[in-house]
């Protein structure tokens, strides 16, 4: 009876050996929390990717999870015995910078392609003139000089667009061909007005003409350098 007795008290005491430690270390863990000054998190930014909350303040330091660096740097984390490996990324995969653009604006480029295109139509005019013209006629002058009206608007809003370098030596190439068309249609109204009523221009000689060959080949470089978006420099437009 007496041992059954000293073996309950020892029991007993056991237990609350154990119920006073597991109090002891709760307190000892809370002031080890409690000691330390823990702020509000914080957002971490690497390259323009953010990760919300990742950052923690404690004693004025900064923490985070090594996964969730990972994550945001691109890199690749494992863990072995006693050490954690980070493997950031090459040099080569990094996040390339934003490109620059060297070539003609998307407004630059539509507007180019719109002039050649109406001086394309006028120097279409001035060959109908050449293989149908007979004498001087009223007829002859104000529909060329419609024609020429229309480049002229085009080319005035082809300059509104040109904003860069590039874009503007395009359109000094542009106004070139405008010059060139524009010395044709004159020396084409003459050569018809000097025509007697029984005459009429040589198509052939016409086709022949230096200054026609130098419009087409000019025009056929600004389409290309316009189609492409850069510029591109060629003689015949000079």
């Amino acid at each position: 009876m007496k041992d059954n007795f000293g073996r309950h008290s020892i029991m007993k005491e056991s237990s609350k050996f154990r119920t006073l430690t597991a109090l002891a270390l709760g307190l000892i863990l809370a002031g080890t929390v409690s000691a330390q000054s823990v702020s509000g998190r914080k957002t971490l930014v690497v390259n323009g990717r953010s990760a919300e909350g990742a950052v923690t303040q404690i004693d004025g330091r900064s923490c985070m999870d090594v996964e969730t660096f990972a994550r945001v740097t691109n890199a690749t984390v494992s863990f072995e015995s006693g050490r954690v490996i980070l493997t950031l990324p090459a040099a080569g995969a990094a996040a390339k910078p934003e490109r620059v653009q060297q070539g003609f604006s998307k407004d630059f480029a539509k507007a180019g392609i719109a002039q050649v295109a109406a001086m394309q139509e006028w120097k279409g005019a001035i060959a109908s003139a050449i293989r149908f013209g007979i004498a001087a006629g009223t007829w002859l002058a104000p529909w060329l000089q419609e024609f020429r009206s229309r480049a002229e608007g085009s080319l005035n809003q082809t300059a509104v667009a040109a904003k860069s370098e590039s874009e503007q030596k395009a359109l000094q190439l542009l106004k070139n061909e405008f010059a060139s068309l524009a010395e044709w249609d004159s020396n084409t109204q003459a050569a018809i007005r000097s025509l007697n009523a029984e005459q009429a221009l040589d198509p052939a000689a016409a086709q022949n003409d230096p200054l026609r060959t130098k419009i087409s080949e000019c025009s056929t470089s600004l389409s290309a350098m316009l189609v492409a978006g850069e510029f591109t420099d060629s003689p015949s437009c000079h």
